[in-house]
């Protein structure tokens, strides 16, 4: 059983975060320091990390799993969902630091930034509207993800960790991905899946141009501070909409695991194998 702990060590590291944070903390669990503030008494619980592979101490400073729940052992930290991703990908590709990995989005923290360094051939790209694709920029590939530069078979390995709910067209989207696997290979990916929802298209884009169905609604984004506009909310019909429209058969993973730093919602880690 997960042990949590109160103490007036986890006071004084209360205290100690929430005056000395850098942005790149307050960013990882979603506040902002002049509007949000810390918990005073931070939750524990020990497990061992999928991604940094090491006994560790879980933290959580508020109520949000999804976001707050942190290994602060990971290079920057990672959250529940990234740790789950990298358990599937793990078990499935041991040997995944010999593959060639396409990731699109990446933030330089968790699993991402230990693909980057310990991968040999990976491939972080972003898209830059407006820029040619294929193009370098700030050390990434542009890369539209439904019309890609990539050839046929390129990679063993395709990741996206909540990147699905931002892109116009999801079967076009998944379809050209899949073209670009190796046999054998398969797109790994996270995207927050909605119980007892059937997947609403949010919003679309027109002409370059974001048009919206329901309420605007944002998360973050790597190379835009205004955000990515969420496109989808997917809910557990997303497998079948997948098949019927993209011709793909898609694998759903749902972990519940406190010993592996895994809790709380929308940690679904989704395997579409090349097809």
């Amino acid at each position: 059983m997960a042990e949590i702990e109160y103490t007036i060590f986890a006071v004084r590291r209360a205290i100690r975060h929430a005056v000395r944070a850098p942005r790149h903390w307050w960013n990882a669990v979603g506040w902002t320091k002049e509007r949000d503030v810390a918990p005073t008494f931070p939750q524990y619980s020990r497990g061992t990390c999928p991604i940094c592979e090491t006994v560790v101490k879980f933290v959580i400073w508020g109520d949000d799993y999804r976001n707050q729940y942190l290994c602060e052992t990971c290079l920057n930290y990672s959250v529940p969902r990234e740790r789950a991703l990298a358990a599937v990908l793990k078990r499935l590709y041991p040997n995944w630091r010999e593959l060639s990995i396409h990731e699109s989005s990446p933030v330089d923290r968790g699993l991402s930034a230990q693909m980057k360094r310990q991968c040999a051939d990976y491939v972080a790209t972003q898209y830059y509207p407006g820029m040619a694709l294929g193009e370098l920029h700030k050390g990434f590939r542009n890369e539209n993800l439904e019309q890609s530069t990539f050839p046929d078979a390129r990679f063993d390995l395709v990741v996206t960790q909540d990147v699905m709910e931002h892109v116009n067209d999801f079967p076009k989207a998944l379809r050209d991905i899949n073209r670009t696997l190796k046999p054998g290979g398969a797109h790994i990916f996270t995207t927050p899946t909605y119980v007892a929802l059937k997947t609403l298209q949010w919003a679309t884009y027109v002409d370059g141009k974001i048009r919206w169905i329901y309420e605007p609604e944002y998360h973050g984004n790597p190379v835009d501070d205004d955000g990515a506009p969420v496109t989808f909310h997917y809910g557990y019909d997303f497998p079948d909409l997948i098949h019927e429209h993209a011709g793909l058969a898609t694998e759903v993973v749902r972990i519940h695991d406190p010993s592996r730093g895994i809790a709380g919602p929308m940690n679904e880690v989704y395997i579409v194998a090349k097809q």
